[in-house]
C-alpha cells in the first residue's frame, strides 16, 4: 500500500481514517494504485429532485451556509453539499479562484462518493461518520491530489447521515496546516444543522438534556433527546448518540428513558432544582435534566388551562410578537418597544440601559427575533462573567497555535460566529480598555482579525450593548473609551426597573403562568393580598428577582393558591414598612377633603398626603393625561405611573 501524506498537525483519528479508506479502495472497491478517474456527474435533471430531497437542510441552514460562503469567498474555496450518497446537489464559487476549482468539476452535479471516487472529504467523511481533511496526496484518485478538501457530515434526528458540506480550494505543495482550518468552520456548520434538524423535527416532544455538569438548567448542551410523553426515545442529537454509545437511533430498539437509567421524566424536572446523574455505557458520569413541551399536558384540565394563557410574558390573546412580550402591559414599555420595532432592522447599535435583573438581555433577543435576522445567529457574551485574560480569545477568536493552551486548530470567537445576525454584548462597561479598542475597529471596519492572525474577516452583524452602570461616568474616569461609547450609542433605551412598572400583578401572573406550564404543572392563582405585596415591594433584584420568587413559592407548594404567608419573610416585611392607604371615592370631588378617612397621620404619611393630592390636581388640569401630568410634575411618565399605582387612583373616565 502507498504512503499516504497527511496534513501536518493531523492526529492519529484523521491518519486512521484515511488510511482505512485507502485500504478500502484497495481491497473493497479494486481501485489499483495508481488510479485515476475524472470526475463523475449526475443528470441534470437528477440533481433538482435530489435537491428538494434535502428540502429541510437547506430550510434550516441558509444563515449558517451564508456565513461559510464569506470563509470560502476570501480565501478562493467553494462550497460544496451533498446528499448522503455524495451527489453535490448545491455548490457556491463565490470569488475568481473558487470558479477555477468549480470549473474542474467541484460543482453541482459532482459525485464524490467513495466506492466512485476514492478517498475525498465528502465520501470519506459520509462513511466514517467523521469530519476530516484530506490535502494533497492523501487522496487516492491521483487526479484529486491537486486539491485540499475539508468536509463533515450532517446528521438527522435518527442519527443517520442525510448530507455532507464540504470546503474545498488549490492544495501547494508547502506546509499543508494553513489548510488545517477549513475542517473547523464545516464541523461547526454541520454540528448546528444537526442540531436545527433536530429542534425541528422534535419541537413538541419532551427533551432531555445530558450534560457533564451538574448544572440543572443546560440550556446551551449540545445533547439532548427526544421523548413522548411515555419516555419513548424518538431521536437525539450527534452528541447525546455519543454519550448512548450508539451511532443512530435504530442501534436503540425501542428503549425509553426509564429502560436506559431506571428513572422517569418526572424526576428530571429542571424544577425540582437538580438534575439526575446517570451512568453511560463507558462508566462515566452524565446528569440528565428533562424539558417538558410546551403543547402537551397531563391531563385535560391542565391542557385547557395551557389553551386560555400565554405561556410567555405577555398580555391575554393570541398572535403576540416577542416584543409585545417584554412589554406585557406597562405603557413606558409599549413605547419602547415602538420604538425597537421601527429600529430592529435599522443599522443602528444599540445601547439597553437598566439596573441588573430588569430584563436587558430579553429585551435583546426580543428585538433580534422581531428583526430580518431573526433566522441567523444570536450569540450573547456577558463581558462581565469572563475573565478579561480569556475575554479577547471569546470574542476574537484565535489562529492555530497563538499562544500554549491553545486548540491547534484555532478557534471562532463570538463575533465571527454572530456574523450575519445578532452580537448582544452584555455589561459592556466592564470590557477592559484595550479589548475596547479592538472592538471599535470591528465596528468602525466591519471585520474581525483573530488573535495570532493577520487576516482581517468580514462580518455582518446586528450590534445590542448592554450595561447597568453609568457610561457617561466611567469615560470621565478613563475607564470606558469615549469614542467606543458614542459608536454603540446609537440608540439608547432606558428600561424602567421593576418597582417603576405600572403591570407588576400582570407581570407575576404571566410568569407564573410561563413556570408551571414548563413544569408541566396545572396554573396556579396569587391571592390579591399576594399582588398587593408585590406592588409594595421595592425588587432590588428586579424581574429576576421576581422570577425566582415565583419559582420558589411553585416549588414549594405545587398545585396551591399562593398566600402571603407563603412568601419570603423579607419580602412580607418590607411591603408591609410601605403602606398604600385606600378610601371609598377617588374621583375629583375628593379634592376637598382628601383624608377625611385617616386617622392622626405621621409626618411621613403628611408628605405622602400632600404628595397624592397634588398629583390628583395635576391629572385634573390635565384632563387626566398621563404624559402631559407627568411633565408639569418634572418627573417620567413610569414614576407617576408607579405614584398612581400606590396610591390607587383611579380616572373618573378609567382612562390610564
Amino acid at each position: 500500500m502507498p504512503n499516504i501524506s497527511l496534513p501536518i498537525g493531523s492526529g492519529t483519528l484523521a491518519k486512521s481514517l484515511i488510511s482505512a479508506s485507502w485500504r478500502r479502495c484497495a481491497h473493497q472497491y479494486g481501485f489499483d494504485r495508481d488510479f485515476t478517474h475524472s470526475v463523475e456527474m449526475a443528470e441534470p435533471g437528477q440533481i433538482t429532485e435530489l435537491r428538494d430531497s434535502l428540502e429541510d437542510v437547506f430550510a434550516t441552514s441558509t444563515g449558517i451556509v451564508d456565513r461559510v460562503r464569506n470563509i470560502a469567498k476570501d480565501v478562493g474555496y467553494v462550497i460544496l453539499i451533498s446528499n448522503a450518497n455524495g451527489v453535490v446537489v448545491e455548490s457556491f464559487a463565490d470569488s475568481p479562484l473558487g470558479e477555477e476549482i468549480a470549473g474542474k468539476g467541484l460543482r453541482a452535479g459532482s459525485i464524490w462518493g467513495e466506492a466512485v471516487a476514492g478517498t475525498n472529504g465528502i465520501g470519506t467523511s459520509i462513511i466514517s461518520r467523521q469530519p476530516l481533511t484530506v490535502h494533497g496526496d492523501a487522496h487516492y484518485n491521483t487526479n484529486f491530489r491537486s486539491f485540499t478538501c475539508s468536509a463533515a457530515p450532517i446528521f438527522g434526528p435518527d442519527g443517520k447521515v442525510v448530507a455532507a458540506i464540504d470546503l474545498s480550494g488549490r492544495a501547494s505543495p508547502a506546509s499543508s496546516e494553513e489548510y488545517h482550518f477549513a475542517e473547523y468552520f464545516v464541523r461547526e456548520a454541520a454540528e448546528q444543522i444537526s442540531m436545527l434538524l433536530f429542534r425541528r423535527q422534535h419541537q413538541g416532544d419532551c427533551l432531555v438534556a445530558l450534560s457533564g455538569e451538574p448544572d440543572p438548567m443546560p440550556m446551551s448542551c449540545k445533547a439532548l433527546i427526544a421523548a413522548n410523553e411515555e419516555g419513548q426515545i424518538l431521536g437525539a442529537t450527534p452528541a447525546a448518540y455519543a454519550i448512548l454509545s450508539v451511532p443512530q437511533l435504530s442501534d436503540l430498539g425501542s428503549k425509553s428513558i426509564h429502560d436506559l437509567w431506571n428513572i422517569s421524566l418526572e424526576e428530571l424536572k429542571p424544577l425540582s432544582a437538580h438534575n439526575v446523574p446517570v451512568q453511560t455505557r463507558d462508566g462515566a458520569t452524565a446528569y440528565a435534566t428533562a424539558f417538558l413541551p410546551k403543547l402537551k399536558k397531563s391531563s385535560t384540565a391542565s391542557r385547557m388551562a395551557r389553551a386560555a394563557a400565554p405561556v410567555v410574558i405577555a398580555r391575554s390573546g393570541s398572535g403576540e410578537r416577542p416584543l409585545d412580550r417584554v412589554a406585557c402591559n406597562d405603557p413606558d414599555l409599549k413605547d419602547i418597544v415602538n420604538l425597537c420595532r421601527r429600529i430592529a432592522n435599522k443599522d443602528l447599535p444599540i445601547l439597553l440601559l437598566g439596573e441588573t435583573g430588569v430584563g436587558k438581555d430579553t429585551l435583546a433577543r426580543a428585538i433580534h427575533d422581531e428583526s430580518e435576522r431573526c433566522l441567523r445567529p444570536y450569540v450573547a457574551v456577558n463581558c462581565a462573567a469572563i475573565p478579561a485574560t480569556l475575554l479577547a480569545s471569546e470574542l476574537f477568536g484565535y489562529s492555530a497555535g497563538s499562544f500554549t493552551g491553545a486548540s491547534r486548530n484555532g478557534r471562532v470567537g463570538k463575533i465571527q460566529a454572530a456574523a450575519t445576525g445578532t452580537l448582544f454584548l452584555d455589561e459592556i462597561g466592564d470590557m477592559p480598555l484595550d479589548l475596547q479598542a479592538h472592538l471599535l475597529r470591528v465596528l468602525e471596519e466591519r471585520t474581525v482579525t483573530p488573535l495570532g492572525s493577520t487576516e482581517s474577516i468580514p462580518v455582518d452583524l446586528k450590534v445590542i450593548c448592554a450595561t447597568h452602570q453609568e457610561l457617561p461616568q466611567l469615560v470621565e474616569q478613563g475607564k470606558f473609551r469615549r469614542d467606543l461609547y458614542f459608536r454603540i450609542k446609537g440608540v439608547q433605551i432606558t428600561i424602567p426597573s421593576l418597582r417603576e412598572r405600572a403591570d407588576i400583578g400582570e407581570l407575576a401572573n404571566a410568569i407564573a403562568r410561563e413556570e408551571v406550564d414548563f413544569a408541566g404543572q396545572a396554573v396556579i392563582p396569587f391571592t390579591e393580598n399576594v399582588i398587593d405585596v408585590f406592588e409594595r415591594y421595592s425588587w432590588p433584584g428586579n424581574i429576576r428577582e421576581l422570577r425566582s420568587v415565583i419559582r420558589l413559592m411553585l416549588s414549594i407548594h405545587p398545585d396551591e393558591e399562593i398566600k402571603v404567608d407563603q412568601l419570603p419573610e423579607e419580602i412580607v416585611r418590607q411591603s408591609r414598612s410601605t403602606p398604600r392607604y385606600l378610601t371609598a371615592d377617588r374621583g375629583d370631588s375628593r379634592l376637598g377633603g382628601l383624608f377625611s378617612e385617616r386617622s392622626a397621620a405621621t409626618l411621613s404619611e403628611a408628605n405622602e398626603a400632600a404628595e397624592e393630592r397634588l398629583i390628583i390636581e395635576t391629572l385634573s388640569n390635565q384632563k387626566w393625561n398621563v404624559t402631559r401630568a407627568a411633565q408639569q410634575l418634572g418627573i417620567s411618565r413610569a414614576t407617576l405611573h408607579r405614584k398612581i399605582r400606590k396610591y390607587g387612583i383611579v380616572s373618573p373616565n378609567n382612562q390610564d
